[in-house]
């Protein structure tokens, strides 16, 4: 080994006696030479790592030991836990454990991961460290530690360790202490039935993920002079605890609530769970097979959904669908719109010149009149803002550092896996659902939940060209070809019945968004014209008498000013105020001001008349009564209040701070938020750092400590702002405690899912401990409850392929450069694919502390749009959809962002990214489906067509639900499918 290594000092340019020296000092200095090679040295970790350990001729040398494998059988093991501690790294280990016939003894390896920058090895303390969080060994565990080296024995003890044992095969055993050393009798018994290590080949296929909560301890197996051996072991002595029937009140402090945004303090080991019990692996046994050690928590796939990822589907154009009947003409009408005739009459450069476009007439009465669009600051050319990426020193590289070939190759690989993952099911929605805006991907059906337009397939376009999947966007492109916007079909809409009205925000989001995505990464001029098409439908929303749009709405409705739309109603805050991103890149590459003046109104009218009705500062309410100017609803950047928040600081980005108002307004808020809602949750064992975003209806109310999947955005924007706005810094330390405490809710969970919701008990709430009887009919204070974890009152159990943490991760990720982002992100997805990936796609779950899984037969368009998305940028090289080229929307559509101190130009991609070439016209001879009718644009698709003749069939089925139109309205089917029992005229 001696000889190897200074061959590789050689291979460095050094001299034979330099090379001997810089061995000898590096030895000394760091206990291992490579340690120094890394420190000093541009080397390749792995590279070292294959020329020395694994270069050894180790199986003419190691035997078993056949005394030791039988005196490690005997170690009860369901009391003793057996590891490896190694300076070496994983893959020379586990040769070396199969090559002695310990594989099947030993539970787990702790090495030196030469793959970091910055690892620690014995006799460093940051690794007995390491290792004790690794095997989540808790304060009353004993360890018992064999080891050749004096110098690590000296270190183990100093940190505690009480049983350590210096041992060498040419030298007598020595210890500091033997009688210390001697093992537990009560954990020696015989007749063990010992827990099996996975093989190093699919350890090593798998590159599981190592992370400081791994709830496996390790051990370190080397013999001789080229391995040694290190025996680690600990067990847990039940004389050491005591559980007392009641707990005085000075052992429950009541802590402030607040979060000090200057604090950088990280989460830590002891913030997880500790290890399950025997009595929960016993009453979850399904999951023992699944995991090593039963532990949801270590980022490895088990092996039949690894094998559903190795072997993804071919990628194949949909079945021919059956043909629909002959429409009736009376059923459906025709719409046709064109850009020459439908489009906006300006070009993308008028944007740059807002003032040449004239306001639209003002038909609003006081005091909603009056309004003014801000010309003056839309003239001025955008700013240069900050960078937002860290930089990466190779940017092109998976890993995004120089030199690391190991971690890029382990980077690709889970890339690879993403992807497979994607492409399984996608082609699954292909085979069962093309057209249909879901998939069941149980029952393998369709499902039709947002207009029935195939929400999946506009949903996911960007996502098709971000994965170099540039056919099957050629094949997605002929279905958008045939989309008739004027026909709404589907069982239900958006999360409410049918009932011929659109959902606005739904609606905005998945499709318009879809489009100019898809239209910013290819000039595909279909895109445009299917975006402007759409936006122009849903413009008369915002025909309020505040400008702020209804939720949901009739196209093709007329417009009655003298009667508007939404009079005295409420609207939600999040629906009303998230679409700027959209109708603004809109304007940007139309040069239409119409549409941007459509959502600038919107923030206006709310930073003027509403910010200033708040009890908790300038926060927002979920529920919104413009006329009245008043709120209602819960302050919380949850579900709908949570992309009003988001998208202030995005539109301050894509607007390239012309207009400093959102700057404002997000700093705004997010002082305010720190200052009432952002607070400690300090009831959770072992867990003190967790920081959540509360909710409240106001400073008298009291404030529910609530994680909501949803909110779980907040962390990447919060690390957004934190680069954009230089007066933010510290939001960065905001950011990394709620973006870990989102990771921590996936590591609570029974398959490493984070659930759609946990609430956390307050500090001073008193149903927070467990009753018992005292003397004299007394109750005393027991024992802290949870439910699934001390600490927690409760919660939603489900998880719905939501993207909230993942999207945090991946910008804390390419904000801070941390790779630790990239490991916990694969530990999500490890769990995410062992729960949810089924032959036929990727399914949400009913119950994530449940194993079996119970699939909820459902996968949302934005498993596509988001999910997966986020999941391949976090493992691909940094530049690609770089956060300082692109802003994403809220449904993860990537939005150029201005270049040059102006708007960006659509097509004008980074070389990164592939460029689109238009496909040929629809070749209905083929005996391949392409994807579309490929008649009429916007002549309905297959699935329209098929839904639009059922209905026609059973009109007369239930009459009550149809009622009579006015006499201006063409009277066609379609139009009466789209009228339900309770329209009026002046239907909202």
């Amino acid at each position: 080994m001696a000889d190897r290594i200074r061959n590789y000092f050689k291979g460095l340019g050094l001299s034979e006696s330099d090379a001997e020296q810089l061995h000898s000092r590096y030895y000394k200095e760091y206990g291992l030479a490579i340690r120094g090679l890394v420190k000093h040295h541009t080397i390749d970790p792995m590279d070292y790592d294959e020329k020395c350990d694994q270069s050894l001729p180790l199986e003419r040398v190691l035997k078993p030991d056949q005394q030791l494998i039988q005196l490690l059988q005997q170690i009860d093991q369901r009391k003793v836990r057996i590891y490896a501690l190694t300076n070496a790294y994983k893959t020379h280990a586990l040769r070396v454990l199969d090559l002695l016939n310990l594989d099947k003894i030993v539970q787990g390896v702790v090495y030196c991961d030469y793959t970091i920058p910055d690892f620690s090895c014995k006799p460093e303390a940051e690794f007995y460290l390491a290792a004790q969080q690794a095997v989540n060994a808790s304060p009353s565990a004993h360890i018992y530690f064999v080891d050749d080296s004096m110098a690590n024995i000296v270190a183990a003890q100093s940190l505690g360790w009480e049983s350590c044992l210096f041992f060498d095969e040419l030298h007598p055993t020595q210890s500091p202490n033997p009688r210390r050393s001697m093992l537990p009798r009560s954990d020696g018994a015989p007749n063990a039935n010992p827990r099996y290590l996975d093989t190093p080949r699919s350890l090593y296929r798998r590159r599981a993920l190592r992370r400081s909560a791994l709830r496996i301890c390790t051990t370190l197996v080397l013999v001789g002079g080229i391995t040694r051996v290190f025996l680690a072991m600990y067990s847990s002595d039940p004389n050491r605890t005591s559980s007392k029937p009641h707990r005085p009140l000075e052992m429950y402090p009541h802590p402030t609530y607040s979060v000090d945004p200057k604090s950088n303090i990280s989460l830590s080991h002891e913030a997880f769970p500790p290890q399950w019990s025997e009595a929960t692996l016993r009453a979850n046994s399904a999951q023992l097979p699944m995991y090593p050690n039963g532990d949801p928590h270590l980022g490895e796939i088990p092996a039949p959904q690894l094998v559903l990822l190795e072997s993804p589907p071919m990628l194949t154009n949909p079945p021919w669908p059956r043909q629909p009947a002959e429409l009736h003409p009376e059923s459906w009408a025709y719409h046709p719109w064109t850009r020459s005739l439908n489009g906006s009459k300006t070009h993308a450069s008028d944007a740059e010149r807002p003032d040449l476009q004239g306001t639209s007439p003002e038909w609003r009465p006081p005091p909603f009149n009056g309004w003014k669009p801000p010309l003056a600051a839309l003239r001025r050319a955008s700013s240069s803002l900050p960078r937002i990426q860290f930089a990466f020193p190779s940017p092109d590289r998976h890993s995004g550092q120089t030199n690391n070939r190991g971690r890029d190759a382990m980077i690709a690989e889970r890339q690879r896996m993403v992807r497979s993952a994607f492409i399984r099911s996608w082609q699954a929605y292909k085979q069962y659902a093309w057209g249909a805006d879901e998939i069941r991907p149980i029952t393998m059906q369709p499902n039709n939940n947002f207009n029935g337009w195939g929400a999946t397939i506009v949903d996911a376009l960007d996502t098709l060209l971000v994965l170099d999947l540039h056919e099957e966007y050629n094949l997605a492109r002929r279905h958008v070809y045939d989309i008739d916007f004027h026909y709404i079909g589907g069982e239900r809409s958006a999360y409410n019945s049918h009932d011929g009205r659109v959902p606005v925000f739904e609606t905005a989001i998945r499709y318009l968004g879809g489009f100019l995505a898809a239209y910013d990464l290819t000039k595909d001029a279909l895109m445009l014209d299917r975006a402007e098409e759409l936006a122009q439908l849903i413009l008369p929303a915002f025909d309020t008498l505040t400008g702020l749009p209804i939720g949901r709405m009739r196209f093709d409705q007329p417009t009655n000013h003298s009667n508007p739309i939404g009079r005295h109603k409420s609207v939600v805050l999040a629906e009303a105020t998230s679409m700027l991103l959209e109708f603004t890149r809109l304007w940007q590459v139309t040069g239409n001001r119409t549409y941007f003046d459509r959502v600038q109104r919107v923030t206006d009218y709310i930073d003027r008349n509403l910010t200033a009705k708040s009890e908790l500062g300038s926060l927002m309410t979920t529920q919104i009564f413009p006329e009245q100017q008043s709120l209602g609803g819960k302050y919380t950047f949850g579900g709908q209040a949570d992309s009003y928040y988001e998208y202030l600081i995005k539109q301050h980005q894509l607007l390239g701070n012309r207009l400093p108002q959102y700057a404002r307004m997000y700093s705004d808020a997010i002082d305010d938020a720190i200052q009432y809602l952002v607070k400690d949750v300090q009831v959770v064992p072992h867990a003190p750092s967790l920081a959540v975003f509360t909710e409240t209806y106001g400073p008298k109310a009291r404030y529910e400590p609530k994680l909501e999947h949803l909110s779980c955005f907040a962390g990447g924007m919060l690390a957004l702002g934190s680069r954009l706005l230089p007066n933010r810094q510290l939001d960065l330390n905001v950011a990394r405690r709620f973006t870990e405490t989102c990771w921590w809710a996936y590591n609570t969970s029974f398959t490493g899912i984070g659930p759609e919701e946990l609430s956390f008990f307050r500090p001073h709430d008193t149903d927070r401990y467990a009753m018992v009887d005292g003397p004299n009919n007394t109750k005393l204070r027991g024992d802290p409850k949870g439910n699934p974890q001390t600490g927690v009152r409760g919660g939603l159990p489900a998880y719905l392929n939501r993207p909230e943490t993942i999207e945090s991760i991946f910008y804390m990720y390419r904000i801070t450069g941390d790779p630790v982002w990239q490991d916990r992100g694969w530990q999500m997805f490890a769990s995410w694919i062992t729960h949810g990936l089924v032959p036929t796609g990727i399914s949400s779950i009913a119950n994530v502390h449940r194993v079996p899984t119970i699939h909820t037969d459902s996968t949302e368009s934005f498993t596509f749009a988001e999910t997966f998305k986020y999941y391949y940028l976090l493992f691909s090289p940094p530049n690609l959809i770089s956060l300082d080229d692109f802003v994403f929307t809220t449904e993860a559509h990537p939005f150029l962002a201005p270049k040059n101190k102006r708007w960006a130009q659509a097509g004008d991609i980074p070389k990164n990214l592939r460029t689109w070439v238009p496909p040929p016209g629809c070749d209905l001879t083929s005996i391949k489906y392409s994807g579309g009718e490929c008649l009429l644009q916007g002549g309905l698709t297959n699935t329209q067509k098929h839904d639009l003749n059922e209905r026609w069939l059973h009109r007369n089925d239930t009459p009550s639900d149809l009622v009579d139109l006015p006499e201006d309205v063409q009277q066609t089917m379609r139009d009466m499918l789209s009228a339900h029992r309770d329209r009026t005229v002046t239907d909202s």
